[in-house]
């Protein structure tokens, strides 16, 4: 799965049926995950916000959108406040109105043996409804052989997809997981990820094996056993499980890790949709990437897509972007293209499609090659393509006596402009030496690295 897939799945999963607005209200979900930090807990929370929970905002910019706020508190056994912290989301009014859509926040929190309770609360910021919901966890004792399983429908490399954390997933050392309370696959979608940390108090041969349960506990398959070499620091088990063909209903996945002296056993709970639930999904990615390709980009995506802006931004635009957070940098990006819409009252913004389709052109057809392997958009070339699109006339020349090759493109629309580019090493960079475009710079000695008659063939063309 792309990182996009994986993240759009972690914003959106569906309920077994659609819900209306008029049926129950659904509720929060809470869920907790521990893994040892040397002599801490290390807990991660998940928490499932239904969107049918939420009312459609009544204000300007949010047509059909909603909101919430989200506080997270917890306390220790006395009940002594140890964690809190609280912010906001939006959700767009595609998923608002997407029947039993759901998304899921991720927190994380440290605390030593004992025992806590979690309790968040989710505000709804159009309606000013509260939903609460609450767990108790018990720290792992340091004796602990394995943390909690931990269920992902989305799990990658860090070398995979960039190096850093796309919306929606969470970070387990060299590994990226969609944050989830209970993974529900599809039938294109059907493999089940798991994370599990082991902590031998040696090191020692560990057998692993998994079996997936029905709900009423029988068994439904099982994976082959296999043997895992953990050392005494700690290891992890990211194993992948292939469900293709299992039928819709709740599961649970069970994993037993093998000790020399001991046998431990974790579980936890996914589900299996059918098509329904996949091409609604499906239909709602293609909408809100049609309106903001941009929102769940990684940086580095976002980066690539930035640097060709350089062209056709405005001077107010400049230098702003670099300094930017992730999150920065999506809305700056958005609003740079939403600008720059010819038709707003539709879904595609053209000039975004078209530019976009000359740079991935310019970035092939004009590299340079030699010392500097110039990417095609960055040359003298790929700029005025960029900027101008296809000439609508080119005059190429190559090498014929004491003049190198050069080529001359014209444009009539909107105004008659011409570019005149030569190559002086020999080896295909050509620079920009002539134009009438006033935004754009020659050089004054032109005419005598063209020689006469090449300048005369310019001036004719």
């Amino acid at each position: 799965m792309t990182v996009w897939g994986a993240a759009l799945m972690a914003a959106v999963a569906l309920a077994a049926a659609p819900m209306s607005r008029a049926q129950t209200v659904p509720s929060v979900q809470l869920t907790a995950k521990r893994f040892l930090r040397g002599e801490n807990t290390l807990v991660d929370g998940f928490c499932r916000i239904p969107f049918g929970f939420l009312e459609p905002v009544d204000a300007a910019g949010m047509e059909g959108a909603g909101a919430y706020r989200m506080e997270v508190v917890v306390r220790d056994a006395g009940g002594l406040v140890l964690h809190e912290s609280d912010w906001s989301q939006t959700v767009t009014a595609e998923f608002l109105s997407l029947a039993g859509a759901s998304t899921v926040e991720h927190f994380s929190f440290a605390v030593p043996e004992g025992s806590y309770t979690i309790t968040v609360g989710v505000t709804d910021s159009a309606s000013g409804r509260v939903q609460h919901a609450s767990t108790e966890v018990t720290a792992l004792e340091r004796a602990a052989q394995a943390s909690d399983l931990l269920l992902t429908g989305a799990m990658r490399r860090a070398s995979e997809g960039g190096g850093a954390a796309a919306p929606g997933e969470i970070q387990k050392g060299a590994l990226f997981l969609t944050a989830n309370t209970r993974p529900v696959l599809t039938p294109r979608q059907s493999e089940l990820h798991y994370y599990l940390e082991l902590y031998p108090k040696e090191r020692a041969s560990v057998v692993l094996s998994a079996r997936v349960l029905s709900e009423q506990g029988s068994p439904v398959t099982a994976t082959a056993p296999e043997e895992l070499s953990v050392g005494a620091a700690g290891g992890v088990a990211a194993r992948t499980v292939s469900l293709g063909g299992l039928p819709e209903g709740s599961y649970r996945l069970e994993v037993s890790a093998h000790f020399p002296e001991d046998t431990v056993i974790r579980e936890a709970a996914f589900g299996m949709r059918g098509f329904e639930t996949e091409t609604t999904v499906a239909e709602v990615a293609r909408a809100r990437a049609q309106q903001d390709p941009f929102a769940e980009m990684t940086e580095d995506r976002l980066d690539s897509l930035y640097a060709p802006l350089v062209y056709i931004m405005e001077g107010d635009e400049r230098g702003i972007y670099p300094s930017l957070s992730i999150d920065g940098k999506r809305n700056y990006m958005s609003e740079f293209w939403s600008k720059r819409d010819p038709t707003p009252e539709t879904p595609e913004n053209e000039y975004r499609v078209s530019y976009y389709q000359l740079f991935e052109e310019a970035s092939r057809r004009f590299r340079e090659s030699g010392a500097g392997d110039v990417p095609g958009w960055r040359t003298d070339r790929g700029r005025i393509f960029l900027k101008r699109g296809e000439p609508e006339a080119v005059l190429r020349r190559p090498q014929a006596g004491p003049t190198p090759p050069y080529e001359v493109w014209k444009y009539t629309r909107p105004r008659q402009l011409k570019y005149v580019f030569l190559d002086e090493t020999g080896l295909g960079n050509y620079a920009l030496i002539y134009t009438d475009d006033r935004f754009e710079t020659g050089r004054p000695d032109w005419e005598r690295l063209l020689g006469r008659e090449a300048v005369e063939d310019v001036l004719r063309f």
